[in-house]
């Protein structure tokens, strides 16, 4: 994948904004040392609607360039889990994939 790959996927999302700033906070993350972010995390940092996040989130998922992972809040140790088995108790996760970590030229 190249750049302009990339953005041909962030704009063909719908909301280039949201997915253009959800990939800079999950870098940015990465490079903070933290594996991922969570939604409440990036939509209390950034002012985005729940719903348009999630929407491009799935796109962005559905592309390859994140993984969607999922908890529940009310669990004393967090266990992330690739598929929503918590249905409307789920928090969602984000991460980095390969294919972008290589892109960015993060190890």
């Amino acid at each position: 994948m190249n750049f302009q790959e990339l953005n041909t996927i962030i704009v063909n999302s719908g909301r280039r904004s949201i997915g253009s700033a959800l990939i800079a906070c999950l870098l940015d993350a990465f490079d903070s040392g933290a594996e991922g972010l969570d939604l409440d995390a990036f939509q209390k940092t950034t002012g985005f609607v729940r719903n348009n996040v999630t929407s491009v989130a799935g796109y962005l998922k559905k592309h390859g360039l994140i993984s969607i992972l999922y908890y529940r809040e009310d669990i004393e140790d967090r266990v992330y889990v690739s598929e929503n088995n918590y249905g409307r108790w789920a928090k969602q996760h984000y991460q980095l994939t390969p294919v972008i970590k290589a892109l960015y030229r993060r190890y």
